[in-house]
């Protein structure tokens, strides 16, 4: 943006003390993907113009013009785009459907929670890509409005919220990030996992998966029941029936692969084998449902006039959506490690 014109000082004024120059604030910014991001940045200082005198120029925290000089950017933004630093809240528990900021490339993005893999994990949305996020990256989205926010800080400040068990697993997971060594010998890092290394048993039994084979691993939610079947790859065994394993579809917070988690074998299945359904699923079909990056269980309750497209009715939460013909495949029951078709 342009720099010119001449700056003013700006009177200082009690309401907009978070608009002084010195100030650390937030700007939001709309990226590529049209989504909010909100930037830690410095007030400057004031600019005036002809037809709006409440522009400011900032300097972001690290966001870079030049990083071999260490030169930070420097933009200009409406008022309205600038809000004060969010306070912190105590630590409190997600679910899907929460809409949340989550901290991704230097920045707090605005959305909503898809899936939560377990207490410590979620699944969020940005753009055409889902990335899972630890519960230390995200917080709850509040708006700046006329010198309050909303909603009211207060409105979490409650016990019932407070939970220490989750605070000692978010310091745990911040400071212990896990390193696991591919085939290459290169590590892959991600800041969302167990928190936990185990040692490899010195004891040899006989595996039930293979380093390196192409599996499906369950969804747990906090209830205990499985939502979806991921694909996933065997990186290594270890001790009591344990795997680590590789999503194929769930990449870590801040970008850098595949998430790396450990499992038990009795959330671990080989992928089912491919049935072709050449034509058309029919009413009532048992299926599986590619959503999330995941499948998810259903019923075909309706088949629709206009092409290969399906209405499917999930199991786990009641919802009713519509697929086309090439993210369905016929449900199976993986039961006494058999494949097994279920009954109507």
């Amino acid at each position: 943006m342009s720099h010119k014109g001449k700056a003013i000082d700006a009177p200082a004024t009690e309401d907009l003390e978070y608009l002084q120059p010195g100030s650390v604030v937030e700007v939001s910014h709309e990226n590529n993907d049209c989504l909010r991001v909100w930037y830690t940045a410095t007030i400057i200082e004031r600019r005036a113009t002809s037809t709006n005198d409440e522009r400011y120029v900032v300097q972001f925290t690290e966001i870079y013009q030049d990083r071999n000089s260490g030169t930070k950017l420097l933009l200009e933004y409406n008022s309205v785009d600038i809000r004060p630093l969010p306070p912190p809240l105590p630590p409190r528990k997600f679910k899907a459907g929460d809409i949340v900021e989550a901290y991704y490339q230097n920045g707090w993005y605005e959305g909503e929670i898809t899936l939560m893999l377990d207490n410590y994990n979620c699944m969020f949305q940005i753009s055409s890509r889902y990335l899972l996020f630890g519960v230390n990256q995200l917080r709850h989205h509040r708006t700046w409005f006329n010198g309050d926010w909303i909603p009211p800080l207060n409105l979490y400040v409650t016990k019932s919220i407070w939970d220490e068990d989750l605070t000692d697993r978010m310091m745990e997971i911040d400071s212990n990030q896990l390193e696991w060594e591919t085939d290459s010998g290169s590590a892959e890092t991600s800041t969302a996992g167990t928190g936990n290394i185990l040692e490899e048993s010195d004891q040899k039994t006989k595996e039930e998966f293979s380093e390196g084979e192409r599996v499906e691993v369950a969804n747990i939610d906090e209830d205990g029941f499985n939502q979806a079947w991921l694909a996933a790859t065997i990186v290594k065994p270890v001790e009591n029936n344990r795997y680590i394993i590789r999503y194929e579809t769930l990449r870590t917070g801040n970008d850098t692969g595949f998430l790396v988690k450990e499992m038990d074998s009795l959330h671990i299945r080989p992928p089912p084998p491919d049935i072709p359904v050449p034509h058309q699923f029919k009413m009532y079909d048992n299926v599986d449902a590619l959503y999330k990056g995941g499948w998810w269980k259903g019923i075909i309750t309706r088949v629709l006039p206009r092409g290969s497209r399906y209405k499917v009715h999930f199991d786990n939460n009641g919802k009713v959506m519509e697929f086309k013909h090439s993210d369905l495949r016929l449900h199976l029951d993986w039961i006494d490690r058999k494949w097994t078709k279920p009954s109507p």
